[in-house]
């Protein structure tokens, strides 16, 4: 299987879980990384800031590479990498609850591949 991982409000806000889940799902051979509205530029500090809080390093790390993905809602680019890339499950809080996300989850037809992961607060936050 391949699984991704939001950071803002699903990583950073569900540590522990997401920790030893990355590591279980890694010692079964599945392939297990980020897919983050965060833009490409961000990779090196997003992995270093995971390995500083014990987290494995991910098989994967898919952040936002065009103007055009920058510009809009997260749901596309997310929706686009799910697909292209072969995402089996995707976690992720929707922008904390943001209806206009949940619309285009549904629009863009990866909802059955995303997880929602119950908001509970921002966790750290990039910088």
């Amino acid at each position: 299987m391949k699984i991704s991982i939001d950071l803002d409000g699903t990583l950073w806000a569900h540590m522990d879980f997401f920790r030893n889940f990355m590591k279980a799902i890694q010692l079964q051979n599945h392939k297990v990384g980020i897919l983050t509205g965060h833009n490409l530029e961000n990779k090196q500090h997003d992995i270093d800031k995971m390995i500083a809080n014990r987290f494995p390093i991910p098989d994967f790390y898919y952040g936002k590479e065009t103007d055009q993905d920058k510009a809009t809602n997260g749901a596309y680019f997310k929706a686009r990498k799910i697909k292209e890339e072969n995402i089996d499950i995707h976690f992720d809080d929707n922008d904390y609850d943001n209806p206009e996300t949940y619309r285009l989850v549904q629009q863009l037809g990866i909802q059955e591949k995303i997880f929602k992961v119950p908001h509970k607060g921002r966790g750290i936050q990039s910088e």
